[in-house]
């Protein structure tokens, strides 16, 4: 399949007058209904009513590709807007650098098709001069004459880079244990990959290696023999080198999602770091595959 099929022309919205993110994104909604490629607006209700959009992939820092599958489509649909000026985050939100935006809807049983086509845009839309002629263009007809738009096929199997995590939290070996555990708390991570200065996968550390470097203080406090250490004590200059995991599994994004969710089934693995010539790119958990190929 080529992007250009399910592209159109009336779904290219240059100028796309909008000051925020999510104005865009109601903005090329709009466009979809009106133009008839949503065939049950009434189920994107939700989707126009929420604050922030869910669902995106930060492309760089000029390209946002918000996508969903949804019951309000018959089919794969895509719409493009570009706005003459970066958008806002929200209504007082500080005005970033993204302009391109992309929107990607599918039925719910079109998951492959529906990964592979936001993959396809991912990748596309890195490079920066293709960014930079989006941005350049004034019309419909010339986002379609760009060579990577017009050109630009879908892979036809799913691989790691369609399903990972892109945006990972990570840290160094010499990172305090107490750190650690402010991110894992406050993202709510099971596990973090820890890398050297080049982004090279050294190790992971996961909520069982925390949880067995602070069952001491947990019996202690537990028997009623005090408080545990303060972020001041002797807990808190342990480093993420001395509790990591150094044995770990790492996979490449090019790998074939069928093989991985097959190694991670019969190995018992829940997550893999995901690599590019030996630098850290993504995560993948059973989760993410389950989410994104099963769910809603």
């Amino acid at each position: 399949m080529r992007l250009t099929q399910v592209l159109h022309r009336e779904h290219i919205v240059v100028p796309l007058e909008a000051t925020t993110i999510r104005a865009a994104v109601q903005a090329l909604v709009q466009n979809l209904v009106d133009t008839g490629a949503v065939t049950h607006p009434e189920k994107l209700d939700q989707l126009l009513a929420d604050e922030r959009v869910r669902d995106v992939i930060h492309v760089g820092d000029r390209v946002l590709l918000p996508h969903l599958r949804t019951e309000a489509v018959d089919e794969l649909v895509v719409s493009m807007g570009i706005a003459p000026s970066p958008l806002r985050a929200g209504a007082r939100g500080e005005v970033g650098v993204e302009q391109v935006v992309v929107l990607v809807l599918a039925p719910p049983p079109s998951a492959n098709v529906y990964l592979q086509m936001v993959a396809a845009l991912a990748r596309a839309l890195r490079k920066e001069e293709v960014v930079d002629r989006l941005v350049d263009t004034t019309s419909p007809e010339e986002v379609l004459a760009i060579r990577e738009i017009s050109s630009l096929v879908v892979q036809p199997r799913l691989t790691v880079r369609d399903v990972m995590t892109q945006r990972v939290y990570r840290v160094y070996p010499q990172t305090p244990v107490r750190e650690l555990l402010e991110l894992m708390s406050r993202h709510e991570l099971k596990a973090v990959p820890v890398v050297g200065e080049k982004r090279e996968v050294l190790g992971v550390v996961t909520d069982r290696d925390l949880l067995r470097h602070l069952l001491p203080n947990i019996v202690r406090v537990g028997a009623g023999e005090g408080e545990p250490d303060s972020a001041d004590g002797p807990a808190a200059e342990v480093q993420v080198r001395e509790i990591m995991s150094r044995s770990v599994m790492c996979i490449s994004e090019d790998q074939g999602l069928a093989e991985v969710a097959s190694i991670m089934v019969n190995k018992d693995v829940e997550r893999l770091p995901v690599v590019a010539e030996g630098r850290l790119t993504g995560f993948l958990t059973r989760g993410d595959i389950l989410r994104k190929l099963f769910g809603k």
